[in-house]
């Protein structure tokens, strides 16, 4: 919604929309140990971490990265 409510340039709307899926994704994958977020916090932020790490350059509209994080330089 908010990339509807205040448009970004496209490459920047592309960015925002790859990295929502992604996070979105992710969430689904922590579902089965979502009870240990009360616990611990490693078991997410570890991956998140790693995650982030191994983030892509997006540089194009056509660029797919899919399952990587993206950002723009």
């Amino acid at each position: 919604m908010h990339e509807e409510l205040f448009p970004n340039e496209p490459l920047e709307t592309k960015m925002d929309l790859h990295n929502n899926k992604i996070g979105m994704d992710y969430f689904v994958e922590l579902l089965p140990g979502i009870h240990r977020q009360f616990f611990e916090k490693g078991f997410f932020i570890d991956a998140l971490l790693k995650k982030t790490e191994n983030a892509k350059i997006l540089k194009s509209l056509d660029d797919n990265f899919e399952g990587d994080l993206v950002y723009l330089r």
